[in-house]
């Protein structure tokens, strides 16, 4: 086969495969999602309102800005963040390839 064959037979391929790809339509009777395609979001949305303390603003959210935290909360944070973020003298050791059993 010469190289123009294999391509027109790859150019045939490629616009057959096309033309068999589902695509949004307006009515769902054409178009039967697959099974994944049918759940797909809820596990994120579950996981939204499983986070969620008050599940009412999910839907109703409220326009009143945040005025305060916890102190004892945000004082844990900061001490984390201060402590995790920078560790100078693990940052100077030197850095080790071993290959095979060496």
């Amino acid at each position: 086969m010469t190289i123009k064959t294999i391509t027109a037979l790859a150019a045939v391929a490629a616009l057959a495969a096309c033309s068999s790809t589902p695509t949004t339509s307006s009515t769902p009777a054409e178009e039967a999602p697959s099974g994944v395609a049918g759940d797909f979001g809820n596990s994120v949305s579950s996981l939204i309102k499983a986070q969620t303390a008050n599940p009412a603003t999910l839907t109703n959210p409220s326009s009143a800005a945040v005025t305060g935290v916890d102190p004892d909360y945000a004082d844990n944070v900061v001490k984390a963040l201060r402590e995790s973020v920078s560790k100078p003298a693990a940052v100077k050791e030197p850095i080790q390839i071993r290959v095979g059993g060496e």
